[in-house]
């Protein structure tokens, strides 16, 4: 783990002209963070205009927030005139990545992301002039903050917000698997961020829809000794997936949290876990058995498979199938989660 030779990345971008900026579709607080940063460098250091686009919706509230109180605008990846603009960078994905498409007919100038990297053939034309992939640090948020210090780049109010909000985000407010690296962000960024804005985008109004997720989830819940297994059906955003998988894996005496649902044509997965020394990606790639995509690291993993003309309650199956192989409860009965509520 180490900083990225600096004359290369330098040299992957432009003389003039107009970046496009992207990453993994519904993006997060890293995505978000890491997105703004960039901005900042290419404008500070290298005096190049961008812009963002961002591909599906973002909806959990936390992040909702955090794009309108900073302000991150973007364009329709559909208006993208590639005449317009010199190439893109992608940040937090990478072009092999399911849930990652950026709009075609641009050069790849850098590809900038901390998950592990996909075993998938990559296309030519998505081999970017610059990479720099190290699923060593916590967050992608946390690199783009040591690259705007390597090239003497002080990150603004607005930049240091975001930055946090990444980092933060990402490692668990430090908690799990972390580097000096990211210590280092965390607490630098945090000194300089806007401290009344982070309240506020910590404690976002929710919607009743909210609470009416948050209870089919505990309907769906089936624990199996150590692991927690909520496959649900429809949900309403791939991010309340996400929250879900984040919420049970803090259950007394779990290690594993897997949360699965249909939304947008694909059935999103999360995989958590607190077990000290895990690794989430490759029992996630276990779990979806060569169906759609999945990254991560560490204690944190997401995926998606397609459903297209696949039965969702079948999908749902091999899935469960595979996670209780995986995890070696096989044997083990389910137990919903609001009878082990009942009886504690």
């Amino acid at each position: 783990m180490s900083l990225p030779d600096l004359r290369a990345f330098a040299s992957a971008l432009p003389e003039q002209g107009r970046v496009l900026l992207c990453t993994h579709r519904h993006p997060d607080p890293d995505g978000l963070g890491a997105l703004v940063a960039m901005q900042q460098l290419l404008s500070d250091r290298f005096g190049l205009a961008s812009d963002l686009v961002l591909e599906g919706r973002i909806r959990r509230a936390e992040n909702v927030t955090m794009r309108e109180l900073l302000e991150i605008h973007s364009i329709p990846k559909g208006g993208v005139d590639p005449h317009k603009y010199a190439g893109l960078l992608l940040v937090d994905s990478q072009p092999a990545f399911s849930h990652t498409h950026p709009p075609g007919g641009l050069p790849l100038l850098a590809v900038l992301d901390h998950h592990a990297g996909s075993e998938d053939p990559v296309d030519e034309r998505l081999q970017p002039a610059f990479a720099w992939v190290d699923s060593g640090f916590g967050a992608t948020s946390t690199m783009v903050y040591h690259l705007l210090k390597a090239f003497d780049v002080k990150p603004n109010e607005r930049t240091a917000t975001a930055l946090f909000c990444g980092v933060r985000y990402d490692t668990h407010d430090l908690a799990h698997e972390v580097t000096s690296y990211d210590a280092e962000a965390y607490f630098d960024l945090q000194r300089l961020a806007d401290r009344q804005m982070l309240v506020q985008i910590d404690n976002p109004a929710l919607p009743r829809a909210y609470f009416a997720q948050m209870a089919q989830a505990i309907e769906d819940c089936e624990v199996y000794g150590f692991a927690l297994l909520t496959l649900m059906g429809e949900v309403s955003s791939p991010e309340s997936v996400a929250e879900v998988a984040d919420w049970f894996v803090r259950l007394d005496g779990q290690q594993w949290s897997l949360a699965g649902g249909a939304c947008d044509g694909r059935y999103q997965v999360s995989l958590r876990t607190d077990l000290k020394g895990a690794d989430a990606y490759p029992a996630l790639r276990y779990i979806l058995g060569g169906e759609g995509a999945c990254g991560g690291h560490g204690r944190m993993a997401g995926g998606q498979v397609p459903l297209k003309d696949d039965n969702l309650e079948a999908v749902i199956a091999r899935i469960r199938e595979r996670a209780r192989k995986l995890f070696g409860v096989e044997d083990v009965e389910a137990v919903p989660l609001k009878e082990v509520q009942a009886s504690s």
